[in-house]
């Protein structure tokens, strides 16, 4: 497959798995239920987790054989390094030490007048996990085409 298709398809199925990790994330971690944001992103990313392994085997990297197991392990480990590794470092690291991200989009949201978003708790969780999943991102792409998906 083309790299540029490959990482297209990458890209697709992120924003899928993106969706799903979000929509679990905001459900638990909404006032209703109260989830603190390391616990409620555990369960976030492995609902996640589960959707992108099986898209990204059929769709992305297209591996072939029936070393399904050896591969499931490997997405494992790499993808449990990201999500609960990688991405609660950095959902800590900006929730509670470096928080001008946060203040950074709490002022462009009050500058553009979005007045449905300016609910500060929301934005700083978003924040914190669009930079979480961020570097995820990076962190998945690279150790899926090179250990967990490769020839």
């Amino acid at each position: 497959m083309i790299p540029l298709e490959q990482i297209v398809l990458f890209c697709a199925v992120g924003v899928v798995t993106t969706a799903i990790d979000f929509l679990v994330f905001n459900l638990l971690t909404r006032p209703a239920l109260g989830w603190r944001r390391i616990p409620a992103n555990v369960v976030s990313v492995t609902c996640a987790m589960i959707w992108s392994f099986l898209a990204n085997w059929q769709i992305v990297f297209q591996s072939e054989g029936h070393d399904w197991l050896e591969r499931a392990g490997r997405f494992l480990v790499t993808t449990a390094v990201s999500a609960f590794v990688v991405q609660n470092l950095l959902l800590y690291w900006t929730t509670y030490v470096w928080q001008a991200p946060t203040r950074m989009t709490l002022s462009i949201v009050e500058r553009l007048r979005w007045r449905r978003l300016q609910d500060p708790d929301f934005i700083s969780r978003n924040t914190c996990k669009t930079m979480a999943v961020s570097a995820g991102l990076v962190w998945n792409f690279c150790w899926y085409k090179f250990f967990v998906y490769a020839p």
